[in-house]
């Protein structure tokens, strides 16, 4: 795992937070740096990003009870799938 995507992963353990938060919470690393992580820890589904706003999201750890439908991205909660 690259250093940017622990420093992401160390933050979210406290709670989500808007990627903005992020951004100023690991002033060593470049907005580019932080964008191109949370995008890779977002599509292997350890992060969850949810968009609260035209150009604000906000970003948490997967919950375990959150399963990623295949090839979508998708993100539902496992409760949600049965019928």
């Amino acid at each position: 795992m690259l250093p940017v995507e622990e420093a992401i992963l160390d933050k979210l353990r406290s709670g989500p937070c808007a990627f903005d938060e992020v951004v100023t919470y690991l002033p060593s690393f470049s907005w580019g740096e932080i964008f191109v992580a949370v995008d890779s820890v977002s599509r292997d589904g350890r992060v969850f990003l949810r968009q609260l706003g035209f150009s604000t999201y906000e970003i948490s750890l997967r919950s375990p009870d959150m399963e990623v439908i295949s090839g979508t991205g998708l993100k539902v909660m496992q409760g949600s799938l049965s019928g």
